[in-house]
């Protein structure tokens, strides 16, 4: 693995952007640096960091990464890799823009985090406990799909005896064995592709096989077989809803074998969890998640292509465990945790949840954690 010195430019704008609480840091040739912290987008000022030339940005990457690193960062329009700096490390994307060189990094917690770390809904904890089929964990870029996804494997790691195989790219959290057995694979250093290796890792005695990202129908194939025979298939998925992530995974197959990949899709799936992060009243983002779990109502609207039943199957199956965003909205407005207005604005039905506020919609069970609405 690639490590980046203090002393290095590079280093001392990570550790500058640490002290910051970053979790995110940009760099543009011709443009200030920029960072995040809880979702917003921060410049750091010149006086701080000069503007970089394009030079610049090349010069930095040149005195911090090896020289094969940083030819093919060069040379080519993307790459993404993971790097350590003073013992924290990051998920690195190189790209260009109109000819001059950029770069994003993002923050991985040295910790693995918890499931009640994460403040996640109780129902989320025993999506993991299935012995085999197929769990999605979706949501847009930067909502913390891998992080929750890796707090489900390290429950399992902390409560069960499992051989666990990843398959990333690039390897984000690293393993600490504790009950299970890690095998973790990088896409490109360990492996040819994501495809081939969960083709290959069904046939090394897993229980559990993680996919840190679903990018193709190849990919989807091999997940779903590995489902069918016997596996628990753990995966994230680009999808802003449940409706859409199924959708996304149908058009991964040419469209005369949709209707067969939807059946398959509809045995082997057994939950998704889809995951926004809105801000809360304790300025700092929580998650907001949508949750849909496999029953004779479910399976059947798969099977079915009827996507647009999901959302009455997901909202009247509270009992089973499961709920929509607005719900979930709904209750951690209850509790306190984010505003009314902060509510209205990312639910999906915003007049449902303004006359929920006023009473004119029955309370539902609670599907918080207790402690959670104090």
């Amino acid at each position: 693995m690639e490590r980046v010195a203090l002393d290095t430019s590079l280093g001392k704008l990570l550790n500058w952007c640490r002290q910051q609480q970053a979790t995110d840091i940009h760099a543009q040739a011709a443009r200030r640096y920029a960072y995040r912290v809880d979702g917003r987008l921060l410049r750091i000022p010149p006086e701080t960091f000069p503007i970089p030339a394009n030079e610049d940005v090349l010069s930095m990457l040149r005195q911090a990464f090896s020289t094969p690193v940083c030819d093919y960062v060069e040379k080519h329009h993307e790459m993404d890799l993971s790097f350590l700096c003073d013992r924290v490390r990051y998920r690195a994307n190189f790209s260009k823009q109109q000819g001059t060189q950029s770069f994003s990094f993002r923050v991985v917690p040295q910790r693995i985090p918890n499931l009640d770390d994460l403040q996640l809904p109780p129902t989320v904890a025993g999506l993991a406990q299935n012995p085999r089929g197929l769990v999605l964990v979706t949501g847009a870029s930067g909502q913390g799909k891998s992080t929750t996804a890796c707090a489900l494997l390290q429950q399992l790691n902390e409560t069960t005896a499992l051989r666990i195989i990843t398959i990333e790219d690039p390897i984000e959290y690293l393993f600490e064995e504790k009950q299970c057995q890690f095998e973790q694979r990088e896409v490109g250093v360990d492996t040819d592709s994501f495809a081939t290796g969960i083709r290959n890792a069904v046939r090394q005695d897993p229980e559990v096989i993680f996919i840190g990202e679903i990018r193709d129908g190849e990919s989807i194939q091999a997940a779903m077989q590995a489902a069918e025979t016997g596996h628990l298939v753990l995966a994230t998925l680009h999808a802003d809803s449940v409706a859409q992530a199924i959708n996304r995974i149908r058009e991964f197959y040419p469209a005369e074998e949709q209707a067969n990949a939807g059946a398959l899709l509809a045995r082997a799936l057994n939950a998704i969890v889809c995951q926004r992060l809105v801000p809360s009243t304790f300025n700092r983002r929580i998650p907001c998640v949508e949750i849909m779990k496999r029953n004779l109502g479910i399976q059947e609207a798969i099977a079915r292509n009827d996507l647009h039943l999901l959302g009455g199957h997901i909202e009247s199956s509270l009992h089973e465990g499961m709920h929509s965003f607005d719900q979930y909205l709904m209750q951690l407005r209850k509790s306190g945790r984010v505003s009314l207005e902060t509510a209205m604005h990312y639910a999906n039905n915003w007049n449902k949840v303004e006359m929920e506020s006023h009473g004119f919609v029955p309370a539902m069970p609670g599907i918080l954690k207790p402690d959670a609405e104090k």
